[in-house]
């Protein structure tokens, strides 16, 4: 694996998507499926005609759009795409804009095509690692825009190999039998102080070590300048350890920020059957870093992109994900640099990315906008899994407060922020364990790891426990809820809950705030459950009511007890200073 810098090849351009400037560049993220065709002569798809139909009108309709980034994943880009594209000028890439499109595999008769190709208003450029291999066929990302080569406008089709074959993908070597392995990675630059871009295609971030990012520390000045970073994709597991430990180093660093494209759900194999039969899920995603200041975490974004099929989810501070919805095709993104060097403090400030658009492939291979909400289906997976909860399976109570009423249930809060200990960035279900990528959320439930599976059932049984077996029988009610023992509650949050920072989770039959707060914590620990009981009291200000009406539910046996206050007073009022929670 070499990493050669695009000015070394007399190559210059200038690409919206690597300027360090305000405003945000706009791009076309296509998570193209379709059935995989793989055997010793070519890998691509099945039916490449059709698939040649579909690029041509994503491609048409980026154009139409200025739109800045058409980034399509491996595999996936037939040939005859590119020689429209060489053809039409209607088709190509306007001045700073960037078609990187992953390509069914070229055989040597195509490579010859390509670099016997004369025109003058066009430069292709590839590595000969094909002349003397005893393989079959290279698997090709395609760079295409706007340049000089030599000086000379042109337009530019830089082509990069996959430097390392897969795995054998469910026991097939059809790919480490046949693929003619490069050398190259390309480093494209606007100059020396723009953001720098590089993709490595699918496998090659399993192969990625200290030697290479030594390489790019002493020649490519990987430690301060920004880097953009594609891994386009066919893989059935991307959340494979090797492909978390890739993300892991992409944002090791600050101003790094990467694209992960994959094929989207409901792709097929040929012969074979689905590409993602163990784990259901694409995982394509962009995965970045910025603070907590600058991140956009405002409930009217996050709903937004949600509504779009774009979930969020942080890795640790300063490190969050939007994962793309599994079964979308194209979403229109808009996004800030990587790094921004100009404007005001607030100016650059990079909230985060924005989904304005999504569209599918219709029938007729058309592109087509979706005008209506995209469905994270989570309330017909607690249907499935046996929640009844009224709450949470109203369709009209905001996703963010049902994970909110999760968290809380189940004992998972962050006393230390205070009032803002609901805020998105400090729930524990909105946060990706970066050594797994295990997906806590009960509102984005595309993946079927075991991780996730295991804390989506734990979370349902917790649930379900205090909806059908500790609400409904007053006597397991400690003395500081006698009083409630004659009402019939439920597990929900009022709609006023917010004004309270969301710390009482119980309701009466008319769904009017009960001030007390209980949570379930199954066979916990006796340390556990202190500590549990200890968050949820330094929630509330020392000396006010709250505290007295917090109850840990657990099991010894088949016994369900709890831990309270037994000393507390029966204080069941509603507290009228919002701020202190006192009356």
């Amino acid at each position: 694996m070499e990493f050669i810098d695009i000015s070394t090849l007399n190559i210059t351009t200038e690409l919206d998507i690597l300027k360090r400037d305000t405003q945000r560049y706009s791009s076309f993220l296509y998570q193209h499926k379709g059935v995989f065709f793989a055997d010793n002569t070519r890998i691509g798809n099945n039916d490449s005609d059709e698939a040649k139909i579909k690029f041509i009108n994503v491609l048409t309709k980026a154009k139409e759009e200025n739109i800045s980034l058409v980034l399509s994943p491996e595999y996936s880009c037939p040939k005859p795409v590119i020689d429209e594209i060489i053809a039409k000028p209607e088709l190509q890439p306007s001045q700073q804009k960037l078609w990187a499109l992953g390509g069914e595999s070229l055989n040597k008769v195509e490579l010859n095509y390509f670099k016997n190709l004369q025109n003058p208003n066009i430069h292709i450029q590839f590595e000969d690692c094909f002349a003397i291999s005893d393989k079959n066929y290279v698997d090709p990302l395609y760079y295409i825009f706007k340049g000089k080569h030599n000086g000379v406008d042109k337009l530019i089709i830089l082509i990069q190999f996959k430097t390392r074959h897969m795995g054998g993908l469910w026991n097939s070597q059809i790919e480490p039998e046949n693929l003619i392995e490069g050398e190259t990675i390309y480093i494209i630059k606007n100059n020396d102080y723009s953001v720098r871009l590089m993709s490595f295609i699918c496998s090659e971030a399993m192969n990625f070590t200290a030697l290479y990012e030594h390489e790019l520390i002493q020649n490519h000045r990987w430690l301060d300048s920004p880097y953009l970073i594609f891994n386009i994709q066919f893989n059935p597991n991307p959340s494979h350890s090797n492909f978390i430990a890739f993300k892991q180093f992409t944002l090791s660093k600050d101003r790094r920020e990467l694209i992960a494209l994959n094929w989207g759900l409901y792709t097929t194999i040929f012969g074979k059957g689905p590409l993602f039969r163990e784990n259901n899920a694409p995982r394509s995603g962009i995965y970045f870093r910025t603070t907590d200041i600058e991140l956009d975490y405002t409930r009217t974004k996050i709903i937004a992109n949600h509504k779009k099929g774009l979930y969020f989810l942080q890795i640790k501070r300063e490190k969050r994900v939007y994962f793309l919805n599994r079964e979308a095709e194209l979403f229109k993104i808009h996004n800030k640099s990587v790094h921004i060097t100009e404007g005001t403090d607030e100016q650059k400030r990079r909230e985060g990315p924005i989904c304005s658009n999504l569209y599918k492939i219709d029938f007729e291979n058309n592109v087509v906008e979706i005008n209506y909400d995209i469905s994270d289906n989570h309330i017909e997976f607690w249907e499935n899994r046996g929640i009844s909860n009224k709450y949470l399976l109203d369709s009209s109570k905001s996703f963010i407060d049902k994970e909110i009423l999760l968290n809380i249930s189940t004992g998972k809060v962050k006393a230390r922020e205070g009032n803002k200990w609901s805020d998105i960035i400090n729930l524990n279900s909105f946060t990706l364990n970066e050594s797994d990528e295990c997906n806590k959320r009960l509102t984005y439930l595309e993946d079927t790891y075991t991780e996730s599976e295991t804390v989506r059932s734990i979370n349902c049984s917790s649930i379900t426990e205090l909806d059908n077996n500790i609400l409904p029988n007053n006597s397991l009610y400690p003395h500081s809820l006698k009083r409630l023992k004659y009402k019939d509650l439920q597990l929900a949050f009022s709609n006023d809950a917010s004004d309270y920072y969301y710390r009482y989770n119980v309701v009466n039959d008319n769904a009017e705030i009960q001030k007390a707060t209980i949570c379930y914590l199954s066979y916990a620990s006796d340390s556990d459950i202190e500590k549990t009981y200890d968050e949820l009291q330094k929630l509330f200000e020392k000396g006010t009511d709250g505290i007295d009406t917090i109850v840990v539910y657990y099991k010894r046996g088949n016994s369900i007890l709890n831990k309270s206050n037994p000393d507390a007073g029966d204080i069941t009022k509603i507290p009228t200073n919002h701020n202190s929670i006192t009356d």
